[in-house]
């Protein structure tokens, strides 16, 4: 296909062989896995091609890789016509248009727009929290903007992870909603109309040619830390890092009769050195 052709001119010659969607978008997540859908309605023998539109760089030929990178490859399932272009730990410079083409006469081809996102760590009540001494914490850590889930999610106070710390009162549960997914405002209201047709889309991929959808943002992931009982040391900074997104933090302050436990532990400190300057004064 030229490079003048455009993603609205494809099938002037005749009847399209795609029984993928013209034009449809994929969402993927920074470091994670891009699965570009192509699937073809011929039985006879053909050649799919992928070619990546922004420098039209011809990245696979049938089975076949044609990109130094490494980290494009295809996948084929025989006699469904899946020719799905896979991109592994994908990056913000991969997101744009590619071209899936048939080679056949005239020549056909789809675009697949790929959409990256960065997946972030958000725990509710950020930056600050004061709990009174002896009451139960609750933090609870979301994953927002995932199209994968995370492999863990590790939990640490001040620089020591406490997953697994229960002896010092730490408990972490981790788990996925059932909801619907809710996309970030810089996603767009039209990724929003598309990711609501997934249930849609899946139960319907059930009964046809079509392989199941990829590329949809995953409801929130929730992992909690709670202690049931907070006591003074466990005050300080608490960062919830999922595996495969950008992690956040929080500063967790108890409090002692009303005061800050950083407050009480500078007002035992300035108590303790007035004590030893009069005692040296003394003697």
């Amino acid at each position: 296909m030229g490079k003048n052709s455009s993603p609205q001119n494809l099938f002037s010659n005749g009847r399209s062989q795609f029984a993928t969607k013209n034009n449809s978008r994929i969402i993927a997540q920074k470091g994670g896995l891009a699965v570009l859908p192509c699937v073809v309605k011929l039985n006879s023998p053909a050649t799919v091609s992928w070619i990546r539109r922004r420098d039209f760089q011809l990245l696979t030929v049938g089975l076949s890789t044609h990109s130094s990178d490494k980290r494009f490859l295809v996948e084929h399932t025989r006699h469904m016509g899946h020719w799905s272009l896979r991109i592994k730990s994908v990056r913000e410079e991969d997101r744009g248009l590619y071209e899936c083409q048939l080679s056949i006469y005239p020549t056909q081809s789809i675009f697949i727009e790929l959409k990256v996102v960065e997946a972030i760590a958000e725990i509710t009540g950020a930056p600050d929290i004061h709990i009174d001494e002896g009451s139960t914490l609750r933090l609870d850590c979301k994953l927002k903007r995932a199209t994968e889930s995370p492999a863990f999610v590790f939990w640490y106070h001040d620089s020591k992870m406490v997953n697994y710390d229960a002896q010092d009162g730490f408990f972490v549960k981790s788990n996925l909603l059932k909801e619907p997914p809710i996309l970030d405002s810089n996603v767009g209201k039209s990724d929003e109309v598309f990711i609501r047709a997934l249930n849609k889309s899946i139960s319907q991929s059930q009964s046809s040619r079509m392989p199941p959808p990829t590329g949809f943002l995953l409801p929130t992931s929730i992992s909690t830390l709670i202690i049931q009982k907070v006591h003074f040391h466990h005050a300080g900074n608490y960062t919830c890092a999922p595996s495969n997104a950008r992690s956040a933090s929080i500063s967790v302050h108890v409090l002692q009769d009303e005061k800050p436990a950083a407050m009480q532990h500078f007002n035992r400190t300035i108590m303790e050195n007035d004590n030893g300057i009069n005692s040296f004064n003394a003697s």
